[in-house]
């Protein structure tokens, strides 16, 4: 009993030190600051093992790093470039990834790659130094390309599952080329986190040469046989496109961010700012277009909700609130395309 006593007075002292060193935060962030020190001192407490402990930490300093390396540019719209790491400088393919990546800078996008080589270098080489480098310590095959300012813009982590949080979290849109395992498995995960709203609605460009056959091939497949056996939607298709440019596949990305701006859910309502407000005509129209997804209801185009005074940032944005039961968002992102496309 003295000795649990003893170990209490010791974590309590722990928790107010650490407690006092930030005490400059806003009541908010001291709250969750709280929760993590709590979380620490707990798992210390029920001792699960030196593997997990280490486990923790590694994911703590990666995670903190990530952060700090991100913050100075959250400002700026990123691409995330996906693709082989097995793709040799001066191929047709590699020349293709670095023209996309070259003209996502011309762009004012910055590029985030997985730092290896291949695709990823193209990526980064095209950008410039404008381009950040998620690297994986492999035993094998993966080390950080040249073309990233190590200093500034490349992280190097140990488990795949911080690395991918960051290739996606930071990202403003995908492009997706050619490769192996790993290219399938980045890009169906993030199909999967559109698909259920667990991320963001954001593009998804898969790129190709003409005739390269490889995106093509794919979406065949699932053409003929997730969509026929029903294992996914046909509005789910909305969720990527095909191209064979940069041009084409840019144009794309930014015509998705010409007049929509960001989304919120207040209760069962979806808030979707905008920057423009949708005419008169063409809110009538999206409301007859997409009457099976509103369920009958109505789009009420107003200013923004009292539950997003929180973000005065946005404040000036136009809304669009509508019903939403999380169901389809592929037929979501059909809506947002129908007001990028319709506002003068």
């Amino acid at each position: 009993m003295e000795q649990e006593r003893a170990e209490t007075k010791q974590w309590d002292e722990l928790e107010r030190y650490l407690t006092s060193h930030v005490q400059d935060q806003k009541p908010a962030r001291l709250k969750i600051l709280g929760d993590i020190f709590r979380a620490t001192i707990k798992l210390a407490k029920e001792n699960p093992g030196t593997l997990n402990l280490k486990i923790t930490a590694s994911t703590l300093r990666e995670l903190r790093y990530s952060f700090k390396t991100f913050y100075p540019y959250r400002h700026i719209p990123k691409i995330t470039m996906f693709g082989s790491a097995r793709v040799p400088p001066g191929t047709p393919l590699y020349d293709f990834a670095k023209r996309f990546g070259a003209e996502a800078v011309k762009r004012n996008f910055l590029i985030i790659t997985g730092g290896g080589p291949g695709i990823m270098a193209a990526g980064n080489e095209g950008a410039e130094k404008r381009s950040f480098g998620l690297n994986i310590r492999l035993p094998v095959e993966q080390s950080a390309n040249k073309f990233i300012d190590a200093e500034k813009m490349l992280v190097h982590y140990k488990y795949f599952f911080t690395r991918k949080l960051f290739l996606v979290k930071e990202a403003s849109a995908f492009a997706f080329f050619p490769g192996g395992f790993g290219t399938f498995d980045e890009a169906f995960e993030v199909l999967t986190l559109l698909q259920t709203g667990k991320s963001n609605l954001f593009p998804v460009v898969m790129m190709e040469p003409e005739g390269f056959g490889y995106w093509t091939k794919l979406v065949k497949f699932m053409d003929e046989v997730l969509l026929k056996k029903g294992f996914v939607s046909g509005s789910d298709k909305h969720l990527y496109r095909i191209f064979h440019t940069p041009r084409e596949a840019l144009d794309h990305i930014e015509l998705f961010y010409k007049n929509y701006h960001s989304m919120r859910f207040v209760g069962d309502k979806l808030v979707v700012r905008v920057k423009k407000r949708l005419p008169d005509a063409e809110l009538a129209r999206a409301q007859k277009k997409f009457s099976a997804m509103l369920k009958g209801q109505e789009i009420v185009q107003a200013g923004p909700l009292p539950e997003e005074l929180n973000e005065p940032e946005i404040k000036h944005l136009e809304r669009l609130i509508l019903p939403f039961d999380r169901s389809d968002y592929g037929a979501l992102r059909a809506f947002i395309d129908f007001v990028n496309e319709n506002t003068v």
